[in-house]
């Protein structure tokens, strides 16, 4: 029985990929493709051998749509198999046993092995002899869970030893067979094991530095508790010193006192009274380091005022002489500061002793009180000391230079020799000594 139109169109119909479109496109090739063959013409109506001729176009037509599907196929199987040979990392899939059934270009050459040798290979043996209970652990944990695992392994390379690898694995089941494989991924890791490997030296080196930081720091520490300890003895010492001198200097003012030692006369008295002044003056530089706790240098501020008062008090012209000093935030060492106070002693002593008698009128004759002023400053690295008075003055024939008191000549001792002083003196409204001398003395010397 031969088919007819009905049948044509149910078999075109059971036919995967037709339709009206492809229809149109099979009428379009059979109307280009010339008239029927006369021969068949005879066999059978022109309809059915019209619609046999489209038929078979479009099975052509099919054939030739599954060639180039076919062929799309292939090249993307190709893709696929150099982007899965030639990945950055190795590829094994092994079977639920363990056994490697694929793997890719890259794994084989990491492992060392040939890729046809390395198939049905079980993997453990790939595995270094340490890390294969890690192993057999990792992948039975891998069989009882569908997430990603990765684990760390020391992986043999052929028979160039071994190198230490990163392995991230997944659990796979065919969904219609049923069979269960296990994806592996691996990846050389190491330069990052060398990486992590100096890490870690430097960190123990990091960490042997803070060790002997701490040790040493530990002795720092003792070393400032000895240290403390000593200065403590040190500074008591000092102060034990200091109060004895400072004792022993007023026994002498004491004795000074006593009737007897000079002779009672208006020169011995004046005399006996400059002795002590000179005494009080280096004493009193051993009060003020004894109080103040500060034994390397001297408050002159608080000494030379003082002192001025000391002195002051000594002299019944102290009484109506306004007294200024002024050497805020000026400290000297003990070389210094003895000299210093000596001359202000012995000049200020000259001052309540002569510079005021009783008939010379400071407001007439100045046109301001009678004012004794003691200055001491420090600039560009010179001080400067001065004692100025607006009293009846030098006369002009006085040359302090060349005075024969012992008071002047131990000053203009103490200027030259200890202090390396220049002295200026003005004359102008009263008297004024001016001693200037470098902060650095160029004298060595130091008290021991």
């Amino acid at each position: 029985m031969k088919p007819g139109k009905k049948d044509l169109e149910k078999s075109r119909a059971d036919t995967p990929g037709t339709g009206s479109s492809l229809r149109e496109h099979a009428e379009e090739r059979f109307a280009c493709s010339g008239p029927i063959d006369p021969g068949l013409a005879g066999q059978a109506s022109g309809e059915l051998i019209h619609e046999l001729q489209v038929h078979h176009i479009e099975l052509e037509m099919q054939a030739e749509e599954l060639r180039r599907a076919y062929l799309a196929l292939e090249e993307s199987r190709d893709r696929y198999i150099d982007l899965y040979d030639f990945a950055p990392v190795g590829y094994l899939t092994l079977t639920d046993k363990g056994f490697v059934s694929e793997a890719n270009l890259t794994g084989a050459l990491l492992l060392g092995i040939e890729r046809k040798n390395l198939i049905k290979n079980r993997f453990s043996r790939l595995v270094a002899e340490s890390d294969r209970d890690a192993w057999h652990r990792y992948f039975m944990g891998l069989l009882g869970t569908t997430e990603k695992q990765a684990c760390t392994l020391t992986l043999t390379r052929g028979n160039n030893g071994t190198f230490p690898a990163r392995t991230e694995s997944i659990r796979i089941t065919d969904q219609f067979t049923g069979t269960t494989t296990v994806r592996v991924a691996i990846s050389d890791i190491s330069d990052l094991r060398q990486i992590e490997d100096e890490l870690n030296r430097k960190s123990e080196e990091v960490q042997a530095i803070n060790e002997d930081l701490v040790v040493a720091g530990e002795k720092l520490r003792q070393d400032e508790t000895k240290l403390k300890v000593s200065l403590e003895e040190k500074e008591a010492l000092l102060s034990e010193i200091h109060h004895r001198v400072k004792n022993n200097l007023m026994a002498f003012i004491s004795l000074l006192s006593l009737d007897g030692t000079y002779e009672e006369s208006d020169s011995g008295r004046r005399l006996r009274n400059d002795l002590q002044n000179r005494a009080r003056s280096m004493a009193l530089i051993h009060e003020t380091l004894y109080r103040t706790r500060k034994f390397s240098t001297v408050d002159m501020s608080e000494y030379l005022s003082t002192l001025t008062g000391q002195v002051a008090g000594s002299y019944e012209a102290g009484n109506s002489v306004h007294t200024v000093v002024s050497a805020a935030g000026i400290d000297l060492d003990l070389t210094k500061a003895t000299p210093c106070g000596l001359i202000v002693n012995e000049l200020i002593t000259n001052v309540f002793k002569h510079a005021f008698p009783a008939s010379f009128d400071c407001e007439s004759a100045r046109g301001s009180p009678c004012t004794l002023s003691i200055r001491l400053t420090l600039a560009d690295g010179i001080y400067t000391l001065a004692i100025q008075d607006n009293g009846i003055g030098l006369p002009d024939t006085f040359d302090p230079a060349t005075a024969r008191s012992l008071g002047l000549k131990l000053v203009n001792f103490l200027a030259k020799h200890q202090l390396r002083a220049t002295t200026d003196i003005l004359r102008d409204n009263g008297t004024e000594f001016r001693f200037h001398f470098r902060k650095e003395n160029t004298d060595k010397t130091r008290l021991r």
